[in-house]
C-alpha cells in the first residue's frame, strides 16, 4: 500500500490543479430551491421517492432470529448467490453487511468485527510486511492515527487511515484512529494462494472457489461459520468515547481498545513506545467485499450522523419532483465546529511521517499547529452535484434518492433504540459486469468498461477527508478505484495485489513465516 499511496498522493495534487480544470464541465442540472421540504428525520428527508426499499419479509430474514430485534444479530449477505439486477441490490447487500459486522457476536458477546471471524491487520514492518492478528478471547483491539509504518517491529497496531498520509483530529482535539480488518475467508484465501492451493488471480466469487477455501481451512481444523460472506475487508475510524457528550454516547458503537501516547509540542506529536487502554466510539466504516460476478469487489461506506455536516444536495420526492436540501448548519459536529462556513473546509492541518504527526509541511496554513480542521461531506451521497453518476440514474437527484430511500427503509424497520439507526449508508461503487477497474468514474463521456458506477464519486469524511474533490465531478480522482486499481502498463486487472492495499503486505509476511522465497 505504501507504494500506491505515494503515487496516489501525487496524483491527487496533480489532479486537483490540472485534471479538473482541463476537463469540460458537465452541464449542471437545474436546482430548484423549495422552502417546504418535508420533515427531516435522522437528517434525512422523509418525502423522498421510495426508489430503493427493503420489504419487511426480506428485512426480517436478515436477522438470525427471523425477526428484527433491537440490536439483534444479523446474518451476512450471501455473496455467493448475490443477484444484482440494479443499483438497489448492491445497496441492500451493503446495508445487510453493515448490520452484520456491527451485530453482537453469538461467540464473543462483542461485535462481529471484534469476534474470531475477523483479524486485525497490523501496520507495516520489516520488508513492507503486515501480519494478521487473531481476535482471540480477551483480545483488545489496537488503533492508530494515520500511520504508514509501525514504530516497533512486533506492533499489534492497525494500519493507516487517511489515503493521503494526513492525520485527522476531532473538534475536541482528540485524534481520529483507525483499525483495518479482514475476515476469515479473506485470510484463508490468501493462505491457500500462498500454499499454492489456489491461483489467486482474483478474489473468490463462486461456490467452487469458496468450497476450495473452506476445504483448505477445514484441513487445518479451521471452521468458517459465515463463509457465504466471501472475502471481506473493512476499515473503521474511531474517536475517544470520553470526548462524546455523555447524553449521546449510547448512540455510538463503542469498543475497548488501546491507543498510543504522545510527546506533544504545538507543531509536532511524537508517538511514544507505549499505549493506554480506552474506549473508542465508531465514526465511519468502509466495507469492501467480493460477490458473485464482482471480483473487483463492492466498495461501500457508512458514517455516524454526527460526524460531519453535509453540503447541499438534491433529491426526488414521492411525486417525482425535484427537491433541494440546504447545507447542514451548527457547531455540534465531531469534525466541524462551524458548519455555516462551507468554504474553508477540508483543509489539512497535519501530516504523518516516521513516528510523528506534524504541522509544518508544504501547503500548510500559516502559523499552523497540530489542531482540528473543519470537515464536511462535500458529496453527501457519493455523487457530484451535477451530471449523470451511473447508467441507471438519469440525474444526481435520482441517485441521491435511491440512497436516501434505503436509509429511510432500514431505519424505519430497526427496532427500538437500535444503535445502528445512527449510522448513514453513504453509498456503494463497483464496475459494470465486474470488469477490472480503470480508476475512472462514470459519466456519459466516460462510460467504457471498468469505470466506477453506482455512487461513483464515493468518499468517507473520516478516511478521504481531504480528497473529496469538492462538489464537482472528477474523472480520475473521485472514485474508490482511483487508488484501488492496477497502475501497471499491462492495463486493468482484478489482481488482489492491486485492489487491496494490504494483500501484498500480508502475503509477504505469510511467505516469510512459511519459509518461502519472496
Amino acid at each position: 500500500m505504501k507504494k500506491t499511496v505515494t503515487q496516489f498522493s501525487f496524483l491527487v495534487l496533480l489532479g486537483l490543479t490540472l485534471g479538473i480544470s482541463c476537463k469540460p464541465k458537465e452541464k449542471e442540472e437545474p436546482i430548484e430551491e423549495i422552502e417546504d421540504v418535508a420533515v427531516i428525520t435522522n437528517n434525512l428527508p422523509q418525502d423522498v421517492l421510495p426508489s430503493c426499499v427493503v420489504d419487511s419479509l426480506t428485512f426480517n430474514s436478515w436477522f438470525a432470529s427471523g425477526k428484527a430485534t433491537e440490536n439483534g444479530v444479523v446474518n451476512p449477505a450471501n455473496s455467493v448467490t448475490f443477484g444484482h439486477k440494479d443499483n438497489c441490490d448492491f445497496y441492500k447487500w451493503s446495508q445487510q453487511m453493515f448490520l452484520w459486522i456491527t451485530s453482537p457476536s453469538p461467540v464473543s458477546g462483542k461485535t462481529v468485527f471484534e469476534s474470531p471471524i475477523f483479524y486485525t491487520v497490523s501496520t507495516e514492518f520489516g520488508n513492507n510486511e503486515r501480519k494478521l492478528i487473531p481476535h482471540t478471547p480477551g483480545t483488545i483491539l489496537s488503533a492508530m492515527p494515520t500511520l504508514e509504518k509501525s514504530f516497533q517491529v512486533d506492533s499489534n497496531d492497525s494500519e493507516e487511515g487517511q489515503a493521503t498520509g494526513d492525520a485527522l483530529m476531532s473538534q475536541d482535539s482528540a485524534m481520529v484512529y483507525y483499525i483495518t480488518m479482514v475476515n476469515d475467508v479473506y485470510a484463508e484465501f490468501l493462505s491457500a494462494v500462498n500454499d499454492g492451493k489456489m491461483s489467486g488471480k482474483q478474489f473468490p466469487t463462486t461456490q467452487q472457489e469458496l468450497d476450495s477455501i473452506v476445504n483448505y481451512a477445514n484441513g487445518k481444523g479451521i471452521k468458517l461459520p459465515d463463509a457465504n460472506a466471501l472475502a471481506i475487508e473493512i476499515k473503521t475510524s474511531w474517536v475517544e468515547a470520553s470526548t462524546i457528550d455523555a447524553s449521546e454516547l449510547s448512540n455510538y458503537i463503542v469498543i475497548d481498545a488501546t491507543i498510543p501516547t504522545y510527546d506533544k509540542t504545538p507543531t509536532k506529536w511524537t508517538i511514544l513506545d507505549q499505549s493506554v487502554k480506552t474506549k473508542l466510539a465508531l465514526l465511519g466504516v468502509h466495507i469492501v467485499g467480493s460477490t458473485a460476478g464482482h471480483p473487483e469487489m463492492v466498495w461501500s461506506t457508512f458514517e455516524h450522523q454526527k460526524t460531519a455536516p453535509a453540503l447541499s444536495y438534491s433529491y426526488l420526492d414521492k411525486n417525482n419532483s425535484l427537491r433541494h436540501v440546504g447545507a447542514n448548519t451548527g457547531s455540534d459536529w465531531i469534525l466541524n465546529s462551524n458548519a455555516n462556513d462551507t468554504v474553508n473546509i477540508n483543509i489539512s492541518h497535519m501530516k504523518f511521517k516516521a513516528d510523528s504527526i506534524y504541522a509544518n509541511f508544504a501547503g500548510a496554513p500559516e502559523n499552523n499547529t497540530v489542531s482540528p480542521s473543519n470537515s464536511s461531506r462535500t458529496k453527501p451521497w457519493g455523487v457530484a452535484n451535477a451530471g449523470v453518476p451511473n447508467p441507471e440514474n438519469a440525474s444526481v437527484a435520482a441517485s441521491n434518492s435511491q440512497v436516501i430511500s434505503i436509509n429511510n427503509s432500514v431505519f424505519s424497520q430497526l427496532v427500538g433504540n437500535d444503535v445502528r439507526k445512527h449510522y448513514f449508508f453513504i453509498g456503494s461503487t463497483w464496475t459494470d459486469s465486474g470488469l477490472p477497474p480503470t480508476g475512472v468514474s462514470y459519466s456519459p463521456t466516460n462510460s467504457g468498461s471498468g469505470v466506477a458506477i453506482g455512487t461513483s464519486q464515493l468518499a468517507n469524511s473520516t478516511m478521504e477527508t481531504y480528497i473529496q474533490n469538492g462538489t464537482t465531478y472528477s474523472e480520475k480522482n473521485g472514485s474508490c478505484f482511483t487508488c484501488h486499481h492496477d497502475y501497471s502498463p499491462a492495463g486493468p486487472s482484478n489482481d488482489p495485489n492491486y485492489l487491496s492495499h494490504v494483500y501484498g503486505d500480508i502475503m509477504r509476511w505469510k511467505k516469510s513465516i512459511s519459509g518461502k522465497k519472496q
